[in-house]
């Protein structure tokens, strides 16, 4: 493969280099609206508070405190999960608002609507906390409160509370009451429900997943309010066998989701050589469970909620998809086996996160730090460049392998999981990236290299779990590249009019499909078929997207 297009991508790459990173943002304070009254005639009425919560808030469980004061004082405490509304991948949201519907009784239904009618407005005091403190020592990565005192107004018709997130058990029964508005609204499911059954019935919906399901299944109800206007309200249940599933991840960046900043934000190209791992001390700066920004800092600062609310890695959207709120992504972009064993610069945390007792244990592991070498540098790989796929490539590959004691350091670490945890460790195997920095090697033979990694995952976990009692391995659904690369994948796709064939439309990263483009005029195949590419630009092509890792998480099967 010609080297030339590569070359110049690094000598840009090599020009910005100075460019500034962004800066991490501390998440919102929380903030209580304005509270109405929604009282329909002749039914009951409630309270309308809305809050307004940081994005780390969503689907967690929060706490609101009323107080009304004419005639009397009455006070409530309303619990229940924040749902904000339909998530994204990534999520750009640093707040979302809620809005706690606080039923009342007929009596004070009542005497609310006439003293409002009368021209009379009681006092009412909201008071909201939002608390997040993962690690439970006390130190809160999120923590505000407000309070608010203000006077009773009427809500308008298309008031609407927020549903609460809920959450049921594989094929029971959820009957889950439809929202308090502040007119009368007629109820209707948008679509029908995915993966069960779903009605309106006597001011409830009632849902029942199929026995099989997994996962979330969202619902939008839209409504017509009294008197004239549109309503919806979108409703998030979680179908879960069991509650308080303990998750935690450890790993290198295709864990921590590298390339993406814990807002959610991508990182430029400009911003690449002052991210990447530097020296032998890692920080797991620009990834997507991390606060920090660039390589400089001196120790790793994990996100308030290690990226679950960005939504980017695969580790973070399948613990979403699943409703885990225990859930910690301690991965470090840029690790090896060698630093979460005995000596490593991350024993103490996988210690520590065995000690917490996790069901499941989630990472990728094993591609540094010969990826590295490949991107940056030839060193001990340097002769697969000369050798052919059909030749003394494989062995080449395996002396890299053994230089670097691959095989001795994963199975020190697998044994090191199996004897500090009861939990399910599943080990994901890597995606195919071809990137456009990867200046001497042919799209084929990284992608065998991939293929001989993978290949070497599975075979050390078979050897120290057998019987596969811990240790899952799970492969990636092939990125396809676009172009012929057999013999490691099949050529069976084409979109030539020549008949070329290759393994499908390319979802590699956009620099990589315009220089395939131009060293496969022919035959190449652009793409993907819909969404975006299932691979980065900002670091030349090698970590997955959002939308690469939503296709990784898709392969890991749901908690037991």
């Amino acid at each position: 493969m010609p080297a030339v297009p590569r070359v110049l991508a690094l000598i840009c790459l090599l020009g910005l280099a100075l460019a500034p990173t962004a800066a991490a943002q501390a998440p919102l304070d929380v903030q209580v609206g304005k509270v109405r009254l929604a009282a329909p005639a002749g039914g009951p009425a409630a309270l309308l508070v809305p809050v307004r919560y940081p994005i780390e808030l969503a689907g967690r469980r929060v706490e609101l405190r009323v107080v009304l004061r004419g005639g009397g004082r009455r006070s409530w405490r309303v619990r229940g999960l924040a749902n904000a509304g339909p998530r994204r991948s990534p999520e750009r949201r640093r707040g979302f608002a809620f809005v706690h519907g606080v039923e009342l009784g007929a009596k004070l239904s009542g005497q609310l609507r006439r003293a409002l009618a009368r021209g009379r407005r009681p006092r009412v005091s909201a008071y909201a906390t939002a608390v997040l403190d993962l690690n439970r020592d006390g130190n809160a990565g999120v923590a505000s409160e407000d309070r608010s005192t203000q006077r009773l107004r009427r809500a308008g018709r298309g008031a609407c509370a927020t549903v609460p997130q809920r959450r049921v058990k594989p094929g029971q029964r959820l009957e889950v009451p439809l929202p308090a508005c502040g007119s009368p609204v007629r109820w209707r499911l948008d679509e029908p429900a995915e993966n069960g059954s779903a009605r309106i019935r006597g001011g409830k919906l009632i849902y029942r997943p199929a026995a099989r399901f997994r996962g979330t299944e969202p619902i939008l109800l839209r409504g017509r309010a009294r008197g004239g206007g549109q309503v919806q309200a979108p409703v998030e249940l979680k179908v879960a066998a069991r509650d308080g599933v303990v998750v935690r991840a450890i790993g290198d960046s295709v864990t921590a989701g590298f390339g993406y900043y814990d807002d959610g934000s991508l990182m430029s190209i400009a911003s690449l050589l002052s991210c990447k791992p530097a020296g032998s001390r890692y920080d797991d700066a620009c990834s997507s469970n991390s606060a920090n920004t660039s390589n400089t800092a001196t120790s790793v600062v994990y996100a308030p909620d290690y990226g679950l609310s960005n939504n980017v890695s695969w580790v973070a959207q399948w613990a979403n998809e699943h409703g885990v709120a225990d859930f910690q992504n301690l991965a470090v972009t840029g690790s090896e086996p060698s630093n979460w064993i005995k000596g490593g610069q991350f024993h103490a945390t996988a210690q520590k996160m065995a000690a917490e007792d996790p069901d499941y244990v989630l990472m990728t592991m094993g591609a540094n730090p010969l990826l590295s070498d490949m991107l940056f540098g030839v060193d001990n790989m340097g002769c697969a460049i000369w050798s052919d796929v059909f030749g003394k490539y494989a062995e080449c590959i395996e002396e890299a392998f053994a230089g670097v004691a691959l095989r001795a350091n994963l199975a020190a670490l697998y044994r090191q999981l199996i004897a500090s945890t009861d939990a399910t460790v599943y080990l994901m195997q890597y995606h195919l990236s071809v990137p456009s920095s990867a200046l001497l090697y042919s799209a084929t033979q990284i992608a065998m290299m991939g293929s001989l990694l993978n290949r070497e995952i599975a075979s050390v976990a078979a050897e120290v779990d057998p019987l596969r009692t811990q240790l899952r391995v799970v492969a990636p659904p092939h990125f396809d590249v676009g172009i012929s690369i057999e013999p490691v994948y099949p050529s069976s796709y084409t979109c030539s009019s020549l008949g070329y064939t290759v393994d499908g439309r390319s979802v590699q990263s956009t620099p990589t499909q315009d220089e395939l483009a131009i060293l496969h005029p022919l035959s190449f195949c652009p793409g993907p078929a819909e969404g975006p590419p299932w691979v980065i630009s900002g670091d030349t092509g090698i970590h997955p997207s959002a939308a690469g890792y939503a296709q990784i998480a898709s392969k890991l099967p749901p908690p037991r």
